[in-house]
């Protein structure tokens, strides 16, 4: 079975908010509510930490450069946390920012935030958001093949990875979920949009859910490629 390490994109939508507190004075930093919205039940992340929070830019700082400052800072940031680039479709523009995820506590944000100001990374200042956005990261696949077009995620159970036939736009592949959703007899699954920079660009759908099993996981690839079929027909 094949085995892929490389890097790539998730899009994905979610309600994003404003912090208000345990953040630099008028940086405009955004977490989400629920990070896997279609999904409900074991393993959720607990609200007592951040879920995943966005240190949104002053500007664009390309992915090399966001990445190499975040291992720079991990190697003497005295607690654990992941950083990967992100924009996110909001105020009907793009904007860059910094995903932070797995962060012990909301009142180290202004410390890792000044790392960033270290490193000459600008803050964008606060602005006021509390509903839906579009999201987009760039991130690191571990991923292991289960049988053709079925993949594990190494490193998160959670997560799978159904590869698709052809790249859909974020508006096709929402509309194919939610058909999807309304029509099968379990639908407690959190469904995002990805591309794998494998040896040829490879589509797949993320699929965020405890225990499927390969049958599960068969079935939802297949529902899904004739959804994309009917609609491309």
């Amino acid at each position: 079975m094949r085995k892929i390490e490389t890097f790539g994109t998730i899009t994905k939508e979610e309600l994003l908010h404003t912090l208000n507190s345990n953040i630099l004075e008028n940086t405009f930093v955004l977490e989400s509510f629920e990070p896997f919205p279609g999904y409900h039940g074991e393993n959720i992340p607990s609200k007592k930490t951040p879920h995943h929070i966005f240190l949104v830019t002053k500007k664009e700082y390309g992915n090399e450069f966001i990445i190499r400052k975040s291992e720079e800072i991990r190697r003497h940031f005295m607690h654990s946390f992941g950083a990967r680039p992100a924009e996110l479709h909001i105020f009907n523009s793009v904007l860059h920012a910094i995903r932070v995820k797995d962060l012990p506590g909301f009142e180290l944000i202004p410390e890792l935030q000044r790392w960033y100001q270290d490193k000459g990374i600008g803050f964008m200042k606060k602005r006021s958001y509390n509903k839906k956005g579009l999201i987009r990261v760039f991130k690191h696949f571990s991923l292991e093949e289960l049988e053709d077009g079925i993949f594990k995620d190494t490193i998160d159970p959670l997560m799978h990875y159904l590869e698709i036939s052809c790249p859909l736009s974020w508006k096709i592949f929402e509309s194919i979920t939610m058909n999807i959703k309304n029509n099968v007899d379990n639908n407690n699954f959190d469904a995002a949009l990805a591309t794998v920079y494998a040896k040829n660009l490879m589509d797949v759908v993320r699929i965020y859910e405890k225990d499927p099993g390969k049958d599960r996981l068969r079935e939802l690839r297949n529902i899904y490629l004739e959804e994309i079929r009917k609609v491309l027909l």
